[in-house]
Parts: structure tokens; C-alpha cells; sequence
């Protein structure tokens, strides 16, 4: 077995290279995706790789994506790499087969973003865009602090001033929830979810149709980063809407599961319109188990702020990324959603094929 820091990478180019060759190395070559919507720093061509091992018609599909929030694909990648290199899908049950979707969100895993090409956090995407949208009173509360007009003048050191108020007379798992649970106003602000599927909601539920369109049983396992302790794992309960059953279940696998829905039980606050909502609509026969894996980098206040910056950057600072400031806030957005030192990667990569094995042993294995 290989270290685990050689199964990360240094970029999204990076990435795609080491998981293709570990894909093809043992035995599968990945179908890609090409986002015509969306290209690369250097004007390339952007993509999403998938894998299939095991048997086309399985009772069993396990998904595990990485890169829903674009720059935190460093960590799923890592994973997924790490999976193939080590062999874990030949520990696969009877009837069950494995799907690795990497880089469901590429442009932002290409820069470094957590959004996708129209700003829109793919985790925020999934609800019924036919309906009118929830308003989010408490963001927008907050919106014209998180991205003032200057980053680096008397504006950005008033909101500053604000939010550290607001902080001490609510509480920081206020201004958490306030910020991050979902808002479709706003189109250059945070935890925006868009007006319509995006490329990556559609590649996803069609991907879920041509793998698990048949599947009984379907159980996805998402890579996230920003929240917890440095290197730490929550495994956070997926679904927008509890069904007991589903939970307990999750549980029974995986031990310590979370739910978003009951208050301060996750670092995460509640969150609408994440991606496991899309399985029972395009897949209704089958019982879902879904969670996110959720690794920790930095205190979530830095985190915020890592976002708040690149916000600034794409809105007000028009994208400079060149510029001494821009190179600043990329660098802080990389360091928010990427723990580089090889302990960090260690713990992503054990955690991670532990939890897959669970999933082995619950579906029979």
C-alpha cells in the first residue's frame, strides 16, 4: 500500500490524471462528461470522470461522489484515488456494484471555487424550480455584510464590526445558519441555489437513471470539507427529508450519524436542496441511504470568511485573480477546504475506505 498523500493531488488537472490512471489500472476506463458550459483556468476543457465495477444489472448501487462543492474535491479525490489503488472495489458484496463520480462540480474544483459557473452552490440546487422559492429572511439579513463593497477599505471594516456583533448578541450557530442554509435572491451571494438545475444537477440525476434506474437498494456517500476539527470526519445524514427508517438505518452501518434536522446535533446547520433528494425522484423504487462524509480543516468562522473573500473577489473584485489581493483570497479559499500536510490526507483516506467497507457490510458483504 501506497502513503495516502500520494493518492491527492495539486490541482484539478492533477486529479483527473491520477484517478483516470487509477481507474484504468484496474480495469476500467472512465466515461467522461465534458461540461460544455464551463472551462478551465488555461481555457481548457472541463469534466466530470465516472466509474462502474460490478455487475450491470446489481441490486446494489453505491455512488460516492467527490466535488459537489467544487474546491472541496481535493479531499474526494484523494479518496477515490485511494480506493482504486488499494483495491477496495474486489471487496465488493454479491450483486452490488460500485460508482466513483469525480468532479461532480469541475469548474469549481478547476478554480478553486466552491460554486459552480453561474455561482451556484450545487448543494443548494436540488429542489423543485417550477415553485417559487423560500426567502431566506435571515440571509438576507446579512447578505450586504458578507460581500462589501471593498475588501480591503472602511466597508469591509464596517461589516466586519456588524458581523462580530451580530455574532455576540445571537451566537455563532446563528450566523452559521443564517449563511449557509440556502438562499435563491441573491445571485452573486453565498449558498445561492440558482434558478434552475445547473449541468451538474442534471449530469447527476442521469447518472442515477443509467446506474440505478432498476436498483433495489441505493446508497450514496458525498465528500465534503469546511467543517469540524482538523482532519475530523462527521458523517452527516443526507436527505432533505427524515425518514426514520432511513436514519436508523444509517446508523446501524455507520455508527455516530448525525442529522442536520435536529438542532445543534451537526456541525452543520439545516441545509434545503441538497443532492441525495434527486435519488428518489429518479430512482423511486429503491430504498436510499445517503449521508456526506464531512471532513473538518479549519474553525468555521475561517472557513465563512475564506468564503466570504471569494465572493468578494468574483462580484466586487471582478475575478482578478493575478493581482496581490486575488492571490491572497485564492490562497485562502485552497487553505478553507484542503488540509495539505499528509496527516490530514492520512485521516481522509482511512475514514473514508472505513465507511465504504461498513457500506459493504451492511448491503450483505
Amino acid at each position: 500500500m501506497t502513503h495516502p498523500r500520494d493518492y491527492f493531488s495539486a490541482n484539478y488537472a492533477d486529479a483527473r490524471r491520477r484517478f483516470t490512471e487509477a481507474a484504468k489500472a484496474a480495469g476500467s476506463t472512465p466515461e467522461r462528461h465534458i461540461n460544455a458550459k464551463a472551462k478551465g483556468p488555461a481555457g481548457e476543457e472541463l469534466s466530470t470522470e465516472v466509474v462502474r465495477i460490478g455487475p450491470k444489472d446489481a441490486e446494489n448501487v453505491i455512488f460516492a461522489s467527490s466535488g459537489t462543492h467544487g474546491v472541496e474535491g481535493f479531499c474526494g479525490s484523494g479518496a477515490q484515488v485511494g480506493m482504486l489503488v488499494n483495491g477496495l472495489h474486489r471487496e465488493l458484496p454479491k450483486n452490488t456494484a460500485l460508482v466513483l463520480i469525480h468532479a461532480i462540480n469541475p469548474h469549481g474544483f478547476a478554480h478553486e471555487r466552491r460554486v459552480n459557473e453561474d455561482n451556484v452552490d450545487l448543494n443548494r440546487n436540488f429542489r423543485n424550480h417550477a415553485t417559487k422559492p423560500p426567502h431566506n429572511a435571515a440571509y438576507a439579513e446579512v447578505h450586504a455584510l458578507l460581500i462589501p463593497e471593498d475588501w480591503d477599505g472602511p466597508a469591509r471594516k464596517a461589516a466586519d464590526a456588524a458581523i462580530v456583533k451580530y455574532i455576540a448578541e445571537r451566537g455563532e450557530r446563528t450566523f452559521q445558519a443564517a449563511v449557509s442554509t440556502g438562499q435563491w435572491e441573491f445571485p452573486d451571494g453565498l449558498f445561492y441555489g440558482g434558478k434552475a438545475p445547473t449541468w451538474s444537477n442534471q449530469l447527476w440525476r442521469r447518472l442515477i437513471r443509467e446506474h440505478a434506474g432498476q436498483a433495489r437498494r441505493i446508497v450514496h456517500l458525498d465528500f465534503h470539507t469546511g467543517l469540524g476539527g482538523y482532519g475530523d470526519c462527521e458523517v452527516i445524514f443526507g436527505p432533505n427529508t427524515v425518514i426514520p427508517a432511513d436514519l436508523a438505518r444509517a446508523r446501524a452501518w455507520w455508527g455516530k450519524v448525525t442529522n442536520t434536522a435536529a438542532a445543534g446535533e451537526s456541525v452543520s446547520a439545516p441545509v434545503q436542496g441538497v443532492n441525495p433528494g434527486a435519488i428518489p425522484e429518479e430512482a423511486p423504487q429503491a430504498e436510499v441511504t445517503a449521508v456526506a462524509l464531512e471532513y473538518g480543516v479549519v474553525p468555521v468562522l475561517d472557513t465563512l470568511g475564506a468564503l466570504r473573500a471569494d465572493h468578494w473577489l468574483y462580484s466586487k473584485g471582478k475575478g482578478d485573480i493575478s493581482s496581490p489581493l486575488g492571490k491572497a483570497i485564492k490562497k485562502q479559499i485552497r487553505n478553507g477546504f484542503y488540509g495539505e500536510t499528509d496527516d490530514w490526507k492520512d485521516r481522509i483516506y482511512k475514514k473514508g475506505a472505513e465507511v465504504l467497507r461498513q457500506t459493504f457490510k451492511g448491503l450483505g458483504g
